[in-house]
């Protein structure tokens, strides 16, 4: 199993498994995640849950050959496994705290701004690593919080560290490192005070409003596909050199 899941006091534990690799997210690793958070919305002794990574990272982000040099090869991105539907498509709405420390890049930052909290150690570095790749991001730009830094981290795709992600507006908590997972299950604590029905419902609406930012984009005029796209291809074969890397 690629993604961890524990309960401990109506917590669970989702952890990401790949330390070897920084926890590099194949097709197979998200699936195991959709897996997990689904596993989270029936478990009647779970309330909440922890999102993060084993070893030095959250995530490094999608595995280069196993998802975006793989829809290359095959001319779509239809066969990649996303996570996206398991936060937007739940049936108790449970809150999901991602606790985030060395790498969360590219496929791993989207994730991490699904949560619903992202507590972050001061040594996370985050990184909009699809621009480089040629892939739009329109969804994410909404969720990194203060608009100027958004659209520039976005579109310029360089790292940025955890308290440059504490100022935007987008981390819930900054702690010092070693210190996420702590600081994620006081918050859980906390959380677990409160009556759980209006808990879900703040949590609904939040993801209403990320799922209607999902499908409008999605709704927008064909014109663009980045599996064909020549740029794309050539930023894509560059980085993977048909060798190993994260995004």
């Amino acid at each position: 199993m690629t993604v961890g899941y524990e309960v401990r006091d109506h917590i669970a534990y989702l952890s990401f498994n790949r330390p070897e690799k920084h926890n590099a997210l194949r097709d197979e690793d998200l699936a195991a995640l959709v897996e997990a958070l689904r596993r989270l919305d029936a478990d009647d002794d779970a309330q909440l849950g922890i999102l993060f990574g084993q070893g030095a990272s959250f995530s490094s982000g999608g595995d280069v050959n196993d998802r975006l040099q793989r829809s290359m090869d095959e001319g779509s991105t239809g066969g990649r496994t996303t996570e996206g539907e398991a936060f937007t498509e739940c049936v108790n709405w449970k809150p999901v705290i991602a606790a985030v420390h060395g790498y969360c890049l590219g496929h791993a930052l989207g994730t991490a701004l699904y949560c619903d909290h992202l507590i972050a150690a001061r040594n996370a570095t985050f990184e909009v690593t699809e621009i480089k790749l040629g892939l739009p991001t329109a969804t994410i730009i909404p969720r990194l919080g203060h608009a100027a830094f958004a659209c520039e981290v976005a579109m310029t795709g360089r790292r940025f560290s955890a308290a440059e992600a504490w100022d935007a507006g987008f981390v819930t908590r900054l702690v010092d490192d070693g210190r996420h997972v702590d600081a994620a299950e006081e918050l859980a604590r906390q959380i677990l005070q409160n009556p759980q029905g209006a808990v879900r419902q703040n949590v609904r609406v939040r993801r209403a409003v990320l799922a209607e930012a999902a499908a409008r984009y999605h709704a927008l005029p064909e014109g663009f596909d980045w599996a064909t796209d020549r740029e794309a291809r050539e930023a894509v074969a560059k980085l993977s050199g048909r060798g190993g890397g994260e995004a």
